[in-house]
């Protein structure tokens, strides 16, 4: 499965910072919902904060993976973020993630939701493919490093 129809320029950003978990997660909300009919982009954020609230999705490498199921979401989207300070998930003993790989799926295909999430983790898997998506220099650099490595994993 590979990420490319999924991920999409305008659903990608490249952060000097941001002030909090849920801030991101704002960010991310407001962006989907641009890209959505009929969707409200508090209910989007809602969706991913109720998520971390059951059990975060970071990482011991500083990776986020946020993702929901949602019945306003028509097609899935995958919303990449490079967080240059990093974002605190609120988990001890993670650093701050500073790759956040955010996923809104439809919650009329779950599969296709779980198959994505393990193809984004395979994607951040090795400490080469992590450092080279933190070398991204913006948004469109990181859009395009995404998808050469998940060329790459083919």
């Amino acid at each position: 499965m590979e990420i490319s129809p999924y991920l999409h320029r305008e659903l990608t950003f490249h952060l000097p910072r941001v002030n909090s978990r849920d801030e991101l997660l704002m960010l991310i909300a407001k962006a989907v919902k641009q890209q959505l009919s009929d969707a409200d982009e508090n209910v989007l954020q809602q969706f991913l904060i109720d998520r971390e609230m059951q059990m975060p999705t970071s990482t011991p490498d500083g990776v986020a993976f946020p993702h929901a199921l949602a019945p306003q979401v028509e097609r899935t989207m995958v919303v990449a973020a490079r967080v240059v300070e990093g974002v605190d998930f609120g988990v001890t003993g993670h650093p701050p993630c500073d790759l956040i790989l955010c996923l809104f799926g439809t919650s009329e295909n779950p599969w296709e939701h779980v198959r994505l999430l393990a193809r984004l983790a395979r994607l951040v898997h090795t400490e080469s493919s992590r450092t080279n998506l933190r070398a991204a220099v913006d948004a469109d650099d990181l859009y395009q490093r995404l998808l050469d490595e998940d060329r790459s994993h083919e």
